[in-house]
């Protein structure tokens, strides 16, 4: 592949409808990856995210649009002849072979000299921190070995770019926060693109560059983490990012107030009167002496911080507060939201403004 540009891969319009039953599993997508960037897809369960892998990597070939690399059309490239790897699910690591053999097999297939297999089979093992490990068998392997293990074998014939299709969901939830953050540190260490495939939002903000939202096949949005946890660009978005999940419910606009009920949200607001979805993360509310009067109805400790449920009006709200104030069932207290973080929706969903 010739030309270093900025961008090594870009979609253009990509579309994929399957021919069998006519379902549309990715709808006119674009996106451009930087040299070097780690880009997450993330969204539920069906909602294209995989597919789009599956196209960039050759296992699918895509019924419109483009897949470029480095500039240049690779969209019906067969997947062998496309500089690109991909770990699965499954990590797909044969059972019957020691480590060095799993790492040294897409080599040996090239028929490189056995010396040169030896040096990359022991650079990409020091990489992954799995040195002196060339004689074991995958069976004595922990579940995150395996993983990096399979990450080894993907990098060892230096592709420029790596996919990796929810490659954490087998391990167990400690051992997935200690994974994803290596596989982090691999990448950034190598500074080869990733791509990875996950529905699991906490997951997705914590190691990416950028994140695409998925949704019905379609890119909801695409940004920098915590831009787009700021800043949502539809009420999917706002709903899909944040544990606990925002609060989402109904306010109306008048003369520059926002009216929960009766109860005056904020003043001075520029959307037009009429009716919105509103949302304010848990995180949003300051205990105050004046403000919003509320009243707990739930209260879960959780360590450092209480999770609320409160009244207001007629809705129940999320509110996180620190684990040393003294609340329980029924205790009414005031509250006020700060400054730009109620985010006011539109009808269709789309994103007013923040108040």
């Amino acid at each position: 592949m010739s030309g270093k540009s900025e961008n090594i891969i870009e979609l253009k319009h990509i579309s994929k409808v399957y021919s069998d039953n006519g379902f549309k599993a990715v709808d006119d997508f674009n996106l451009e990856v930087k040299r070097g960037e780690f880009v997450t897809f993330l969204g539920p369960s069906g909602c294209g995210k995989t597919t789009t892998l599956r196209m960039i990597a050759g296992f699918e070939l895509p019924t419109d649009g483009q897949i470029l690399l480095n500039g240049e059309d690779i969209s019906q490239l067969p997947a062998n002849k496309r500089p690109i790897n991909t770990v699965f699910q499954r990590y797909a690591l044969f059972p019957h072979m020691n480590i060095y053999e799993n790492i040294a097999f897409g080599l040996k297939l090239k028929k490189l000299p056995k010396e040169e297999i030896r040096k990359k089979v022991k650079h990409v093992l020091d990489m992954v921190d799995l040195e002196g490990f060339e004689d074991r068998k995958i069976s004595t392997l922990s579940g995150g070995q395996q993983q990096r293990i399979a990450i080894a074998r993907a990098l060892v014939k230096k592709p420029e770019v790596l996919l990796l299709d929810e490659p954490l969901s087998n391990l167990d939830a400690k051992l997935r926060v200690e994974t994803r953050e290596e596989i982090r540190r691999i990448q950034q260490e190598v500074g080869i693109t990733t791509i990875f495939v996950t529905h699991d939002q906490e997951e997705a903000m914590s190691i990416s560059d950028r994140i695409a939202v998925m949704e019905k096949g379609v890119v909801q949005q695409f940004e920098v983490p915590q831009k787009m946890y700021l800043n949502p660009g539809n009420l999917f978005v706002a709903q899909f990012l944040g544990t606990p999940q925002i609060n989402i419910f109904d306010v109306t606009v008048k003369g520059g107030k926002i009216m929960c009920g009766d109860v005056v949200l904020r003043e001075g607001c520029k959307a037009a009167d009429g009716n919105y979805k509103a949302g304010v993360r848990p995180e949003a509310f300051n205990v105050s002496e004046n403000g919003i009067l509320v009243k707990a109805t739930h209260v879960r400790m959780t360590g450092r911080e209480l999770q609320l449920r409160v009244a207001l009006a007629k809705e129940e709200l999320r509110v996180l507060v620190h684990s040393d104030m003294q609340v329980s069932v029924g205790t009414e207290f005031c509250v006020t939201i700060r400054d730009n973080q109620i985010i006011l929706f539109d009808q269709t969903g789309k994103t007013v403004g923040k108040y």
